[in-house]
Parts: C-alpha cells; structure tokens; sequence
C-alpha cells in the first residue's frame, strides 16, 4: 500500500522533463498548487512555449541530466523515451527526490492520483498506478457526491474555524457543531447559491446556547461479516461514535470504520464486561452511564449474539437503543 500525502509545493522547484502533451497536462496540475516549474525538453508544446514566454515556466532545452535535478523538490519524467525516463527516476533516487514517471509505476516512487477539486477541500482517489481508470471511475462518482458547493462550504469553515474554536472549548461541543454545519442547513443553502442567507444562519447558531449534548446507543448486529455489507447509515455511526463497544469476534475491517478518536471497549463473557484495563464498573451499566453522560455508543456484535436481547438489557439499565 502507498502512504496517501498532500505535498506543498507552493514556490518550491518541479523538474519535469518531457515537453509533449503528457508533461502539459502534468505542469496545469502543477503550476495551480503553486510550484516552480523547470521543464526539461528540446521541443515544447505551443502552450508550454507560451508559458516559458510568460515566464510562468522555466525552460531547460538540453537533453536531460542528473544536474537538472538540482534544488528540485519533485520529479516527473513525462517522456516517451523509456531510456530518458529511467535515467529521470535514477538520478531522482540518488538524490532521493521523490519522482513520478507518468505510466510507470513500477519506476515511480509517487503516483499522482485522480483528483477532485473542490478547493480547498481536494480530493484524491489513487489505484496504487495499477488501474487508473478505475480510479478516474471512482473520482467521477465522488463527483456527482460533492458539488461545486462544497467548495464554499469548506471555505466558510475555514473562514470560522478560529471563532469556532473559542466559542467551543469542548471538543465534544465543537464536534457537535461542525456536524450541525455539515447536516444542517447551511449545505443546501450554499448549493442554491444564498452564501449571504448561510452566513446568517451560522452566525446565528455561533450566538446561540449550546443545547446539552444528548448521548445514543447503537447496536449493528453482525459485524463479524463482511465490511462492505455496512449500510451507509451504520458507517455513519461509526464515523460519530465516541465509544464503540464491541465483542472479541467482530471483524477487524468494520471496527477500523469508526472514527480514530473514539474510544475502543472489547466486551467479554456472556456479561458482556468492558476490559477491565479500559473501563471500570459492572457490564452493560457501564455503558449506560456512558451514554447517559452524553457519549454517542456504537456496540458491535457477532451474528451469534441476539441484538433484540442486547437492546432490552441496555432498556433495563435506562437506555434505549436502536438496532442496525
């Protein structure tokens, strides 16, 4: 598996070497995150000899090598010389710069991934460079998901993080309300084009009290199986639980679903008591005063285990829970 990153290059030295339509489509990526271009060519595309006029580019016009790499940050070698290219990703690694041969992953020590840009939320599906139209697939999906508004939803996020920050010194708090501003009103707005109308409702909400954090139970029943089986309503839970209880048997595929901070509790014996490392006190009461305190609770279960029986014994100790 590839480590997934986000590179800074604003104002930092890409050496691209090629200067065809491939290494055109390379260098509009790179020119809009910021980076210094140097291409390396002894031909260019009339854009790219455009831009070298403009002085968006620097242009390099010798045939490649190793000291054309100098100061850079990041390679691609986009020629259609296999000679060239490998030349390009051994100097790279000698240097150890990181360096992308366009369609070569083996050659590659980074891929560039299919992206969606709805900056400055960006993102980024990649196949590992094994199957890329697969990945473009996907990222048309996500397309269709996330429309050009979520852009000025995650701006006006930005804008507010600060002021979020200090009105909500309670991280459970500032959670609560980024997922008010994710699920409530202001994505609609935002999508029919009121930014002025979603400025007014979020400050609006900045002002008011901070209603009391309510706590929920959520049992998903047999989560011993396969994880893409999850409906996207049990993902969500998993994405908002700070606590996820769970049985020993349960797949370790859907227990990595939930979100990263939350809590984790292995529930043992027909008791079904938290690890005595973990959490103190009696079986399921535990739990219920977890919830009671205001903690959202996904528990997981086995397909041996009956939910139905799970949910009356949480009912006996004063929670109600739904069962997924």
């Amino acid at each position: 598996m590839l480590f997934p990153v986000f590179f800074n290059l604003a104002g930092r030295q890409v050496v691209v070497v090629g200067g065809g339509a491939v290494a055109e489509r390379k260098i509009r990526l790179l020119l809009a995150a910021g980076a210094a271009i140097a291409v390396a060519a002894p031909a260019l595309t009339s854009w790219l000899r455009a831009a070298a006029d403009q002085g968006k580019i620097q242009h390099l016009p010798a045939a490649f090598s190793p000291a054309c790499l100098d100061g850079a940050w990041l390679a691609v070698a986009a020629t259609d010389h296999g000679d060239t290219n490998q030349a390009v990703a051994a100097a790279a690694l000698a240097r150890r710069i990181p360096c992308n041969v366009v369609d070569d992953p083996v050659l590659s020590t980074i891929q560039v991934p299919a992206i969606l840009d709805r900056s400055p939320l960006v993102v980024a599906v990649s196949s590992g460079g094994c199957a890329p139209v697969l990945a473009r697939r996907i990222r048309e999906r996500l397309e269709a998901l996330l429309d050009e508004s979520t852009g000025d939803l995650a701006r006006l996020a930005a804008r507010y993080r600060s002021r979020i920050v200090s009105r909500f010194r309670d991280l459970d708090e500032r959670r609560d309300f980024y997922d008010w501003m994710l699920d409530g009103p202001l994505p609609s707005l935002l999508a029919a084009g009121d930014g002025r109308q979603a400025g007014l409702a979020l400050e609006a909400a900045m002002q008011a009290d901070a209603p009391p954090r309510m706590g929920s139970a959520t049992i998903l029943a047999a989560a011993d199986g396969p994880a893409d089986l999850l409906t996207l309503r049990a993902l969500r839970m998993l994405n908002q639980a700070d606590l996820v209880a769970h049985v020993p048997a349960v797949n370790p595929a859907i227990l990595d679903k939930a979100r990263r901070d939350a809590a984790r509790v292995e529930l043992k014996g027909p008791g079904m008591q938290p690890e005595p490392a973990v959490a103190a006190g009696a079986g399921l009461e535990w739990l219920a005063r977890q919830v009671r305190a205001g903690q959202r609770a996904v528990l997981l279960l086995g397909a041996a285990h009956d939910p139905k029986l799970l949910a009356r014994r949480m009912a006996a100790c004063g929670v109600a829970c739904s069962v997924l």
